[in-house]
């Protein structure tokens, strides 16, 4: 089986947004610091009558609900710098991906370079709603978009197969 992969911008921007905030999780400190600051300004606010309170309060929850504003707004402007960067408009092959059920290898080849990797050492693999993510290290990441694939479900059956159903996780 040989995919040329060509990806366009939206293809990158769900794969950033999936990987940060869908895999890693990166979103959960800030939403933590922001319900702790926001339950001491209510507590804060609770205790109106002693001095002071009022305006702790108030900063607390400035402070608390404004981190995490800072914090996705940077993210969101970092991920259109990031989707920018890579030149993917007008859609563009950035590598192709081939391997066989009978084969233990997967080969990655673009304009560059060429690499196998053995199906036992891959990472993980995601079926999402848009595109199966396919990650070789924890770090390193090949995205197949489900519109380029002709039999999504075979290309997901012979992956599953290849890697086991622990290191699969299909959500759509």
């Amino acid at each position: 089986m040989i995919i040329p992969v060509l990806l366009h911008e939206s293809h990158f921007r769900q794969f950033l947004i999936f990987n940060i905030l869908g895999r890693l999780k990166l979103y959960r400190s800030p939403l933590i610091f922001a319900s702790i600051l926001t339950t001491c300004a209510v507590i804060s606010f609770l205790m109106y009558k002693v001095e002071g309170a009022v305006l702790l309060g108030t900063v607390l929850l400035i402070v608390g609900l404004g981190m995490p504003i800072v914090y996705f707004t940077s993210f969101f402007a970092s991920l259109k710098k990031q989707v920018k960067q890579q030149n993917l408009d007008p859609p563009r092959l950035v590598y192709t991906l081939q391997f066989t059920e009978d084969s233990d290898v997967l080969e990655i080849s673009n304009d560059k370079e060429r690499a196998s990797y053995r199906w036992q050492d891959a990472f993980h693999a995601y079926y999402e709603k848009e595109s199966i993510y396919l990650f070789i290290t924890k770090d390193r990441a090949f995205l197949l978009p489900l519109e380029l694939l002709q039999e999504s479900e075979e290309v997901w059956k012979l992956i599953e197969s290849k890697m086991g159903t622990k290191r699969c996780t299909r959500k759509a």
